[in-house]
Parts: C-alpha cells; structure tokens; sequence
C-alpha cells in the first residue's frame, strides 16, 4: 500500500528513487483500510466528520455539493491515483459530498497519522505542501472557467482534462500505475477507443454549471465539425488539435503568452514604468 501513498504525493513533481529508505518506511508505516463500494455508493456525506486521507484505488469517484436550489455542483472526478477532496483535509467535517461512477475501492488513511508522519522530515513535509498547492491552483482555475468561460470552452477542456488524467486503453492514469476501473467504466468496454471519455452527459453538465441540454448542443457541435463521435460508452475524441484550440490549450498550456499580452516587470519587462515606493 505505501507505494500508492508514495505516488499520491510525488506526482510528476518528483523523483521517487530520491526518497531516503527512512521516508520510504514512513510511509509504508501507515496502513490504510481497504474500502470497496458498489457503482452509485454514497461515501460520504456533506457535513459528515472528516477522518481520513482518501486515495482512490480503483473505479470512479466525484465529490459534490447540493445548492439551495436543489440542484448539484460537481466540484470533481477522481481516478485511481488520485487523492479525494484534498482541499479539505484540513477541516473537521466535509463540506462536500461523495459518491462513486462506478465499482469503487478506496483506501482510507488516518487524517492524523497521516500529518504526523509527513512533518518527520522537510522532504515529506515539502511533498504534501506541494499536493495541497496544485489542488488549490487545480481549484483556482476551475473556478475561473465555470465563471468566466463559454459552454463551447468549458466542454473541451472537460474533454481534455478527462482524457488526460484517464486513459482507458492503457487502464493507467496519466500520473499513476493503479488497477483498472471496474463496472461500467472499466478498459474492457472501451477496446480500441484509446481516445474515449466515459463521463456520463449529466455528469459534464453538473460539473460545469450548465444544463444538460446546453451540453448535448454543444457536443453537438463538435460532432458535426468531426471533432468527436458519440458512442453508447461516451465521447471518443477525433481531433485533439481542434479541440485543444477551442479549449485554449494551444497556448495557455504550452507557455506562450494568451492573446499576445506581453510580459509583465516580474518577468523581465524592464521598459514598463516601475512604481517607487511612496
């Protein structure tokens, strides 16, 4: 089980082999309890006490939250590998919910032991620093395209950041060697669609904040461009390039300036004025 832990925490930001036997034992120290659920599981609901550091081992989860107006928020999916609702590890009870795509197994670390094995050493301190940054820097920029972004945007870089981080023909997220999905999202149904995403429509819409039937116009679209094919397992995804333009990853993901702005005088624009202080 550390070696899942071990990936949970180094991600891609890490080399692995530079963990000291000592840190290597640490982790290892901390037994989690293997949890399985059945497709359509609740795991946990909002408000209920938060205990335990979350890792998925296998199968589909997404945490939630239901608005005053009855309808639901989907805050994000998680796939083998991926820590659960890491933004709120460090409040005492969940302010989301949790409920699984599909055949589940989840390991379940003490929230406690967890913290105290971790603040042994600066390494394993500065790893879990760094997880909770990208999770709130992930949480950041979901937060400006829900606000901000058009449907059409919003959809493709669903699309993209789905197919990335899950692969169903290597049955490996992008970021992690874990198991399989089971059930109705495992590899087995998705031979030879290598490009598919298996995210249910009313999913994508209650992820993005707009309605089912804004998405299935937009997706739509995008299959009468030749960009993606609708199939009884999900969206197979045709032209990447396309679709990476309209989601914007063309250029915000690939380090080039978005819509030509020019660097700022952090960056090296020394002919900007600079403000003396006063």
């Amino acid at each position: 089980m550390a070696e899942e832990l071990i990936r949970a925490l180094v991600k891609d930001s890490y080399d692995v082999s530079q963990l000291s036997e000592d840190e290597r034992r640490l982790l290892a120290e901390i037994t989690p309890q293997r949890l399985h659920f059945e497709k359509n599981s609740v795991v946990f609901r909002e408000e209920e006490p938060a205990n335990y550091f979350l890792l998925v081992k296998e199968g589909i989860c997404f945490n939630h939250r239901h608005l005053e107006d009855g309808s639901r928020q989907i805050m994000d999916l998680y796939f083998p590998g991926e820590v659960v609702a890491l933004s709120e590890f460090c409040k005492e009870a969940h302010v989301t919910g949790l409920t699984t795509l599909s055949d589940a197994v989840i390991l379940a670390y003490d929230k406690a032991e967890i913290t105290e094995k971790c603040s042994r050493t600066a390494r394993l301190s500065r790893l879990f620093m760094e997880l909770l940054f990208r999770e709130q820097a992930i949480l950041t920029e979901r937060l400006v395209e829900v606000a901000r972004h058009s449907a059409n945007k919003r959809v493709a870089n669903f699309l993209l950041d789905i197919n990335q981080r899950w692969s169903p023909s290597t049955g490996v997220p992008s970021h992690a060697g874990a198991e399989s999905l089971s059930a109705c999202c495992s590899p087995k149904n998705f031979t030879g669609l290598s490009n598919l995403v298996g995210i249910p429509q009313v999913l994508i819409a209650d992820a993005l904040g707009l309605s089912i039937v804004h998405v299935n116009r937009v997706l739509r679209q995008f299959k009468e461009a030749g960009w993606i094919k609708i199939r009884s397992q999900g969206i197979e995804l045709l032209d990447f390039n396309a679709i990476k333009v309209v989601a914007g990853w063309e250029t915000e993901r690939e380090g080039t300036p978005v819509s030509g702005n020019q660097p700022g005088i952090l960056n090296g624009d020394n002919q900007r004025p600079h403000v003396k202080d006063s």
